[in-house]
């Protein structure tokens, strides 16, 4: 019994101490056959000595299960108890076993509650001083098992398993009726209201990049230089020619007064003249176009002035944008698959990534009718969403990206879940 009380005292788990007690306590109460049971709402079935499985449907197990329940209903529910497994003629797979004499051990809380019992066979008849042994043992094994479990084994389910799950099913499907409102996610950028695209105003190269990268800008300052050295050798040759223009027109003039063939030249060379000097304002005009400025005040917005530098562009060819900080907006690429309804004023949430706690109120201001392709191939619609708070502008930068969460109609959580589903079943198999 020392031993058997070291023992206990060791055992680390509950599924090693239902073990030890349906096998290693046959030393001590030298037992034949040893069923280990636990009560949660109905007493089951937990260990059967000399075996690592077992089938709790198996017809003894069920009759075991059975009259430990009678057992424990009875009068003395909390004792150990003797008795012949052939005294109930209903139990028939119990009155045919080999060792009929039994001995049930309840095993208790400190309230004196059965949470558990262990259930000993034999061929022969239990004595009476056999009792005291039963019930130590009994006493040992609730101690190790309330040191382990504490008050877990007095927890009881209000409800059994088969009543929990049609009730959790129901109220699941009740809940799918409640309204919610359609969300979808899609990625946004900041980006100005008010914003003018720098364009090229004729072909040529790069040279220069005069600004840097989110750099504030004044009107009328330089942003970038066009390689102009043929330019200003034209503008050189056309000056040229006006001078020469000139020194002929008045030579013909001076000498219309007393030659007659000088006068008939004089209306060809004062036209030679404004030619020339059309030419050199022509000259003049290309040459002031090689400076790209800008018109209002704002922020440059471009990637890298380095890739700029050097490369040939065309008319027209779009090299950065000037946007003003004070009127800025989240430009937002819904996918086509995503598209939900959505009007002005619908609610959004912006997540910039640089602050992802911290959402941004907006209310859409734009939407687009047609998608419109995306450098990586895919379609999307262009949409654009105004901040409700102008202070929390203060902290975003123009070009920064984050995820918006769009707003659309309420709908029964029902059709939100199975929105998409229904959408592929639509587009696969036309039901």
């Amino acid at each position: 019994m020392l031993q058997l009380d070291a023992d206990l005292r060791r055992v680390e788990t509950e599924r090693e101490l239902i073990y030890y007690l349906a096998n290693e306590t046959r030393s001590v109460l030298g037992f034949r056959q040893a069923f280990v049971l636990r009560k949660r709402r109905n007493w089951s079935l937990e260990a059967v000595s000399s075996v690592t499985n077992f089938d709790r449907n198996a017809p003894i197990n069920r009759q075991i299960q059975q009259l430990v329940s009678n057992l424990s209903k009875g009068p003395d529910d909390g004792k150990v108890q003797r008795l012949r497994l052939d005294a109930d003629d209903r139990l028939d797979a119990l009155c045919q076993h080999m060792f009929l004499n039994a001995v049930w051990m309840p095993l208790k809380t400190r309230e004196g509650t059965a949470f558990a019992g262990l259930l000993i066979l034999h061929e022969n008849e239990w004595s009476d001083g056999a009792v005291p042994l039963l019930e130590r043992v009994a006493e040992a094994g609730a101690h190790a098992w309330w040191a382990l479990k504490g008050r877990a084994l007095t927890r009881r389910r209000w409800l059994p398993g088969r009543i929990v799950m049609p009730i959790v099913l129901l109220l699941l499907f009740a809940a799918g009726f409640w309204q919610a409102p359609l969300t979808v996610l899609a990625p946004a950028e900041v980006s100005g209201r008010h914003s003018v695209a720098i364009s090229v105003p004729m072909e040529g190269v790069i040279d220069s990049i005069e600004v840097t990268p989110n750099q504030p800008v004044t009107a009328g300052m330089v942003l970038a230089r066009l390689e102009d050295t043929e330019l200003r050798n034209a503008l050189a040759i056309a000056e040229r020619k006006v001078t020469v223009a000139d020194a002929r027109l008045s030579q013909l003039q001076n000498a219309s007064f007393a030659d007659p063939t000088a006068a008939r030249e004089l209306k060809v060379a004062a036209a030679e003249f404004a030619l020339a000097q059309s030419e050199r304002e022509l000259a003049q005009e290309r040459l002031a176009r090689t400076e790209i400025v800008t018109k209002i005040d704002g922020i440059a917005v471009f990637d890298d002035p380095q890739a700029l530098t050097g490369r040939p562009v065309s008319v027209g060819e779009r090299l950065m944008e000037v946007v003003s900080p004070d009127s800025l907006e989240f430009t937002i690429r819904l996918p086509v698959i995503d598209n939900i309804n959505l009007y002005e004023g619908s609610k959004v949430r912006v997540f910039l990534d640089s602050d992802p706690l911290s959402p941004i109120k907006a209310t859409l201001s734009r939407t687009s009718y047609r998608a419109v392709t995306q450098p990586d191939g895919s379609f999307a619609y262009t949409l654009a969403a105004r901040m409700q708070d102008d202070p929390e502008l203060q902290e975003v930068r123009i070009g920064a990206y984050g995820t918006a969460q769009l707003y659309g109609q309420y709908h029964s959580i029902h059709f939100i879940i199975f929105r998409r589903p229904l959408s592929w079943l639509r587009q696969t198999f036309g039901v």
